[in-house]
C-alpha cells in the first residue's frame, strides 16, 4: 500500500515537473518569435537572422520558419529563405503570404521556374485574396523580365581559309566569241577564267534579345575578306547586316519581319549594294517535319553601272525535316529583277530554282553536308550586243566535312562546283571552288 501511493506521488512529479517545463518552453518559444519579429520590423535583418539560426530546435514550426525565412531572405540569403518557405507552404498550403515570400526568394535564387510556377498558383488560386493575386502578377512580371535577360545571347565567330578558285571572274573557257553582224573576235584574258589562290577571312555575330515569352529581335552581322594571291582585282569584302522581329503566333507558328544591307567591296571600292526587306513564317507539324515561306523585296544599286540597278521580289517556300542525326530541307524559289532604267532592260530577268539540302552528323566530332540546286534564269529583252534574249541554266553542287575538335574548335573542308550553261557562249562557264579552313566560335 505504502508502495503504491509512493508510486502515485512520484508520477504526479513527473506530470507536474513536463508541464511546467513545457510552460516554460511555450513562454520561452512566443517570446522567440516577439523578439524576431520586433528585429525584422526594425530592419535589423541580420540580427534575427544570427538569433533563428541558434534554435535550429524549432525547425518546422511554420511560425518560426516563416520569420526565419523573411530575416534571411533581407540578408541576401536566399537558399535558406526557399527552405523556410517551402517547410511552411507545406505545413500551410493557404499561408498566401508565405507563398508570395516563396516566389520572392525563388527568384533571388534565379529558379525562375519554380517563382513563375508559384506566382501561376496564387493567381489562379480562387480563395486567394485581390491584393494576393496583383502582388503575385507583379512577381510573375518581374521573374519573367529576369528570365528574359537571362536569355539574352550574343553569338560570335571567326573563321580563316585557305583555298583554290579555278575560275575567279565567272570567265569563259571559249577564246573566241561571235558577234552578229560584226564577226568572230578574240576574247582578251580578262574575258576568260582565271584561276588563283586566296585567304578568306569570316567573322559572324549574333545577337538575340527575348522581347517577351513570344517575341524577340536579333541582329546578325556576317562578312566575308578575300585576298587573292595574284588577282587583286577581284579582293573582296561582302558584308550582310541585318535586324529581325520575330513572333511566336502560337506553339507551332512563327512569324517574322527582316530587313538586311548588303554592299560589296571590289578592291577596295564600293560596288555595290543590295537592300530588302523580307516577311517570312515557319509552321512545325511536330518536332521533326516544318515548312516555310517567306517573301522579299529589295533595291540593287550599282555604284559603276546605272544598267545593273534593279528592283527585286522573291518568293521562297520549302520544307524540313530533322531527327537525331540528320537534317534535310527541300525549297523552291521565283525571283523577278526588273531593271531601273530604260538602258538597263536587257538585265531585267526571272530566276527559278529548286534546292536540297542534307546535314549528318557522323559521331559525336564529325559532320558531314551536301547541297544541290538548279536555276533557270530567262532574260526579259534582247541583248543590245548579241541581239537575242538570253536564257541561261546554272547547277550548284556544294559540300563539306567538319570536324570539330571542341565546342569552339572546329576544322573543315568544302567542295564546291557551278556548271553555268547559257546560249551566248560568252557568259557560259564552270568553277571548282576548294578550301580548308579553321573557326572559333565564343
Amino acid at each position: 500500500m505504502i508502495k503504491h501511493a509512493i508510486f502515485i506521488l512520484l508520477l504526479g512529479y513527473l506530470s507536474f515537473v513536463s508541464l511546467n517545463a513545457n510552460a516554460q518552453n511555450n513562454i520561452s518559444y512566443v517570446k522567440l518569435l516577439g523578439e524576431l519579429k520586433y528585429l525584422i520590423s526594425q530592419k535589423q535583418f541580420d540580427e534575427a537572422y544570427k538569433i533563428s539560426q541558434k534554435h535550429y530546435i524549432y525547425l518546422g514550426e511554420p511560425d518560426f520558419d516563416y520569420l526565419l525565412g523573411v530575416s534571411a531572405l533581407n540578408s541576401n540569403l536566399s537558399a535558406p529563405a526557399v527552405f523556410a518557405f517551402e517547410r511552411v507552404i507545406e505545413a500551410k498550403p493557404q499561408w498566401y503570404e508565405a507563398r508570395l515570400y516563396l516566389v520572392k526568394s525563388y527568384i533571388a535564387a534565379n529558379n525562375l521556374p519554380a517563382a513563375n510556377a508559384q506566382a501561376n498558383v496564387l493567381i489562379n488560386t480562387d480563395t486567394s485574396p485581390k491584393r494576393v493575386k496583383k502582388a503575385a502578377r507583379s512577381l510573375l512580371e518581374a521573374s519573367q523580365r529576369k528570365q528574359r535577360l537571362t536569355e539574352r545571347t550574343y553569338d560570335q565567330s571567326i573563321e580563316l581559309a585557305y583555298g583554290v578558285d579555278g575560275n575567279v571572274n565567272a570567265g569563259t573557257s571559249e577564246d573566241t566569241i561571235l558577234i552578229p553582224n560584226l564577226g568572230e573576235f578574240l576574247l582578251s584574258p580578262k574575258s576568260k577564267s582565271s584561276d588563283d589562290n586566296y585567304v578568306k577571312l569570316n567573322y559572324k555575330g549574333r545577337y538575340f534579345y527575348p522581347i517577351d515569352q513570344h517575341s524577340a529581335f536579333a541582329l546578325g552581322v556576317n562578312t566575308d575578306w578575300y585576298k587573292f594571291n595574284e588577282l587583286s582585282e577581284y579582293d573582296r569584302v561582302n558584308t550582310n547586316v541585318s535586324g529581325r522581329y520575330q513572333q511566336a503566333l502560337n506553339n507551332n507558328t512563327l512569324w517574322y519581319l527582316q530587313v538586311g544591307i548588303t554592299p560589296l567591296l571590289l578592291n577596295g571600292e564600293l560596288y555595290r549594294t543590295e537592300t530588302s526587306l523580307t516577311s517570312g513564317a515557319s509552321y512545325q507539324f511536330n518536332k521533326q517535319l516544318s515548312v516555310f515561306g517567306a517573301l522579299s523585296v529589295g533595291l540593287m544599286n550599282n555604284t559603276f553601272d546605272d544598267k545593273l540597278d534593279n528592283t527585286f521580289y522573291t518568293l521562297n517556300v520549302g520544307a524540313s525535316y530533322l531527327s537525331k542525326k540528320w537534317y534535310q530541307s527541300v525549297s523552291a524559289n521565283f525571283k523577278n529583277e526588273s531593271a531601273n532604267i530604260d538602258e538597263g532592260e536587257f538585265n531585267a530577268r526571272h530566276i527559278s530554282g529548286v534546292y536540297y539540302q542534307i546535314n549528318a552528323l557522323l559521331s559525336q566530332h564529325w559532320q558531314v553536308s551536301a547541297q544541290t540546286g538548279y536555276q533557270w534564269i530567262e532574260y526579259q529583252d534582247k541583248h543590245p550586243l548579241f541581239l537575242q534574249e538570253r536564257s541561261d541554266n546554272l547547277l550548284i553542287l556544294s559540300s563539306s566535312l567538319r570536324y570539330s575538335v571542341n565546342k569552339s574548335l572546329a576544322l573543315q573542308l568544302a567542295l564546291n562546283y557551278q556548271d553555268k550553261t547559257s546560249d551566248i557562249s560568252l557568259f557560259e562557264y564552270d568553277r571548282f571552288d576548294t578550301n580548308l579552313s579553321a573557326s572559333y566560335s565564343f
